[in-house]
């Protein structure tokens, strides 16, 4: 599936992936409310999968950011999807438990370009609110795409293990699991949304 979690305004979306723990469902809840306010530097995306995965160098996750505001004159529509940057642990690393052995951990951050967007955004944002005039609200949906990682697993055998899928948004608060279940589960989900 193109988005594999959102929060607020398309929880639906949780319930046709599966594999999302309800003790996860009320720090998603606050996910928008957070992101707009974190450091872009701490924000990550954790992926414990098969340690015979070699993700394919075109094969990112995005980060995708969708924020209308109800009166289209507060502040300017964004639509963006904003690449991560991927490194590779295989040991206990930035509060995540070791990997069984044979599994491994692929760590998604923020590159420079997509942090300084994201606080572009975050600016625009606190700035509409700052205006007098503001109507409050809007609706703000929050993905992470991984489907170009997901495709990517031709393997039969590996399309059938289990992903791991981590956040962590502010590194005070550390990772939490946001869901799992195998690549052929997401192959399945992107064919249905096509």
């Amino acid at each position: 599936m193109k988005r594999f979690f959102y929060t607020l305004f398309l929880c639906v979306m949780l319930a046709a992936c599966s594999g999302v723990p309800l003790r996860s469902m009320p720090r998603l809840m606050q996910l928008p409310s957070q992101l707009l306010e974190a450091n872009p530097g701490e924000f990550m995306v954790a992926l414990q999968v098969d340690a015979r995965l070699v993700p394919p160098p075109e094969a990112v996750p995005l980060l995708a950011i969708k924020l209308t505001p109800r009166d289209p004159a507060a502040f300017e529509a964004v639509d963006k999807k904003l690449p991560l940057q991927v490194a590779v642990a295989s040991a206990a690393t930035l509060g995540l438990e070791a990997p069984p052995l044979g599994r491994r951990w692929l760590l998604y951050s923020m590159p420079t370009s997509t942090q300084a967007e994201l606080q572009r955004i975050q600016a625009t944002v606190r700035q509409a609110k700052a205006n007098p005039n503001y109507k409050a609200g809007g609706s703000l949906s929050l993905g992470v795409e991984q489907d170009s990682l997901a495709m990517a697993v031709t393997d039969s055998t590996l399309a059938q293990t289990r992903w791991e899928t981590w956040l962590q948004t502010r590194r005070a608060d550390g990772f939490f699991e946001v869901w799992s279940g195998t690549p052929a589960q997401l192959q399945r989900a992107a064919a249905k949304v096509k």
